[in-house]
């Protein structure tokens, strides 16, 4: 059983975190397309993708926190992230378990802020674990919402993790072959955004842009520049141009947008043949805000489980075969409300749920849970010795 002290997100706090994650760049993921998926998308019927099936994805979830411990992510927060995640996934037919059916704890302030995704590379290598997808949880990631380092693995910013935040479908996506819809535009109109351009105006045929860091071994001296061409409306060149999929229009937008009642970009931007579109803002790989994402496309989706078959087939489980925890929340049987209970030798007892291996139990002396003590349990009883006398606690239990 794990014993943490954390700070439990009231509302307060997650408004703060959609404010914050407005001022962060959305992804640091590079800006490129792979070598698999340029083979993959010149003959996608050649690979395998195995559509009848489920494919369970291991993912191991990392936590980090200042070097004693304070400020974790919840572990609450962290359950509602991965259910985010999950169904945003679930039109894929795909789904993340952790096997280990624990969270890994790493007290180290340097990871929980760190300002460069070397830094990133660093932390990844430090602790991943082996056949897995590795996702860390952090405070600062390098001045992202998240990224996804192709060698190493997933950071996201606590900021950017909450219950409707897409950040981390976003970046899975990343991990499993897919870039950006506006591929290329990273840079803008050249690599460093020194050159401005007008998106009245007709779009280059062609952009650059720099994947210097995100090879499979680190370069640090070296500038990688490479050319994308520019897709057009009437997507004749859909294959070879932005993304690579048919199936998302046209996207020319590489910082973070409000969509329309529509779900479009407010932003009407013109293609090469002087074509005038907006972006498609449902898209998850867009940069869209959350608020607006909601799909991957079915191209997409198809890349990502033949990506997995093909590339990662180490992560998946297929002979995994989970029941879903019942709806049916756990009933709370003693202490019960207004109870008094001994303060040196208290005992929480709840009802079992159907189908769940554990169980998060929150205790706090407020009503709200602004302040909560956080214990993690495969039993529906816990004991308690640590209370204060002549004092109200309040507790809850989630099943999962």
């Amino acid at each position: 059983m794990k014993h943490l002290f954390t700070l439990f997100f009231t509302l307060t706090g997650i408004m703060t975190s959609l404010y914050t994650q407005s001022i962060l760049n959305p992804c640091g993921t590079s800006p490129e397309k792979s070598a698999w998926l340029s083979r993959y998308q010149q003959n996608p019927e050649a690979f395998p993708k195995n559509t009848d099936s489920l494919l369970f994805v291991s993912l191991s979830v990392h936590l980090t926190a200042d070097n004693s411990g304070v400020g974790y992510f919840p572990t609450n927060s962290v359950l509602d992230a991965l259910c985010r995640l999950n169904a945003d996934f679930l039109p894929a037919n795909i789904q993340f378990y952790v096997p280990s059916g624990q969270f890994l704890y790493h007290p180290n302030a340097a990871w929980d802020n760190h300002a460069s995704v070397l830094d990133g590379a660093d932390m990844m290598f430090s602790n991943n674990v082996p056949n897995s997808l590795n996702t860390y949880i952090v405070t600062t990631a390098a001045g992202n919402c998240g990224y996804n380092l192709p060698y190493a693995g997933i950071a996201l910013a606590k900021s950017c993790s909450g219950p409707a935040s897409h950040t981390w479908a976003h970046e899975v996506g990343h991990a499993l072959s897919l870039p950006h819809p506006f591929l290329g535009w990273e840079g803008g109109v050249s690599h460093d955004n020194s050159v401005p351009h007008d998106f009245s105006t007709p779009a280059p045929p062609f952009v650059t842009y720099n994947y210097t860091y995100f090879q499979d071994t680190l370069i640090i001296d070296t500038l990688i520049i490479d050319t994308a061409m520019v897709e057009l409306v009437e997507r004749s060149n859909c294959v070879i141009a932005g993304d690579g999929f048919c199936d998302t229009g046209a996207d020319y937008l590489a910082s973070r947008w409000s969509c329309n009642s529509n779900g479009l970009s407010p932003q009407s931007q013109t293609d090469p043949n002087g074509v005038s579109f907006r972006s498609d803002g449902t898209l998850i790989m867009s940069y869209a805000n959350d608020a607006c994402q909601t799909r991957f496309s079915e191209e997409q989706i198809m890349a990502m489980r033949a990506f997995l078959l093909d590339q990662r087939a180490h992560w998946v489980n297929q002979a995994l075969t989970p029941l879903p925890v019942s709806t049916t929340p756990a009933v709370l049987r003693s202490p019960i409300l207004g109870s008094e209970s001994p303060f040196n030798n208290t005992v929480l007892a709840w009802s079992a749920v159907d189908n769940a291996t554990q169980y998060l139990v929150q205790v706090s002396r407020l009503a709200n849970f602004g302040v909560t003590e956080e214990y993690i349990t495969t039993d529906t009883l816990l004991q308690l010795n640590s209370l204060l006398n002549n004092r109200t606690y309040h507790w809850r239990v989630k099943a999962f």
